[in-house]
């Protein structure tokens, strides 16, 4: 029987890429909801109450309004995309590569909340860091990231489609120049941070795609290793195992385009510079690993099914 999904907030970008995605399933039946009721709590409640898993793609406050909501009505999987849960109390977060654990949990799990884009690269790279006891908590972690405009929303797409879009559009523009991302939280919590890194954001003028870049400085590890060696221990990490990360095997590359895994699921891990100055790159799509093909994954590991179906896996060569 075809699991019974619901998807609130299906107007917004990652709700639109979700409804396309399981609209093509035949293990998957999407739960319609007429537009004109699809902000009336008692049509919503319904459409709740029929759902074995409930998508959440909504801004933050209705996000944790809808959470209650289905609390009250629902015994169905919640898999939240917004920024609102996760670092919350009682919610896995969505990413299951970072250990068989973690993986686990998510199978198990009743409130799953989607990685940010920009978090899910910053995360990727820092993790196994730390795991590996290749850096501690305290390391001065500095980052850098550049995505395709589609990660601001329709009012971001719509802006940079515009005829009459501002000449500034045409260059990459550097914005959160406060330090107070709203992904930084959750890299912290789970990462095991002391405090968040130092990060600047970027948004390109491409509709997807993405290269998080964070530079490390071999003099401040707690071990005396290679680029070589961090590229193997981040191969041994996620290994053949991780459905959706993989490691490059190249080193240094001529150059690395960021929009390279658009239209993927998949994330790319290249580690380049040298033994004296190393840069971790994790590039992917945001729209993909970094929002709804990360939810399709966590839906699939819920419902029992194969971690990578409907997903676009990356099958290019080096």
């Amino acid at each position: 029987m075809a699991a019974k999904i619901f998807i609130d907030g299906h107007e917004g970008t990652t709700g639109l890429r979700l409804s396309e995605r399981l609209s093509e399933r035949e293990d998957i039946t999407v739960i319609p909801i007429e537009e004109k009721y699809r902000k009336d709590s008692r049509a919503v409640r319904e459409c709740m109450s029929q759902a074995d898993v409930i998508f959440l793609c909504l801004p933050d406050g209705a996000a944790r309004e809808a959470a209650a909501a289905a609390d009250e009505c629902s015994q169905a999987v919640l898999i939240d995309t917004s920024t609102a849960h996760r670092t919350a109390p009682g919610w896995v977060y969505g990413f299951p590569e970072l250990s068989e654990k973690r993986r686990d949990s998510i199978k198990k799990a009743k409130r799953i909340a989607v990685p940010g884009c920009h978090a899910s690269g910053l995360t990727a790279i820092l993790y196994p860091l730390l795991r590996k006891g290749i850096i501690g908590a305290d390391y001065p972690a500095a980052a850098c990231s550049i995505t395709g405009y589609s990660g601001g929303g329709k009012g971001m797409i719509r802006e940079y489609n515009s005829a009459a879009r501002p000449i500034d559009y045409d260059a990459p523009r550097v914005y959160a120049l406060a330090q107070n991302h709203k992904h930084l939280a959750e890299v912290v919590r789970v990462t095991g941070l002391a405090f968040p890194p130092s990060f600047s954001p970027v948004v390109g003028p491409f509709y997807a795609g993405m290269d998080v870049m964070i530079p490390l400085c071999p003099r401040f590890f707690l071990k005396e290793m290679t680029a070589e060696e961090v590229q193997a221990a981040y191969q041994s990490w996620y290994g053949d195992g991780s459905a959706c990360v993989q490691v490059s095997r190249q080193r240094s590359p001529d150059y690395i385009t960021a929009s390279a895994m658009a239209g993927t699921d998949s994330m790319k891990i290249y580690v380049t510079g040298n033994d004296d100055r190393i840069v971790v790159h994790a590039v992917f799509d945001n729209l993909g690993k970094g929002a709804s093909g990360a939810a399709v994954q966590c839906m699939n590991l819920a419902l029992g099914l194969r971690e990578t179906e409907g997903l676009c896996i990356w099958r290019g060569k080096e």
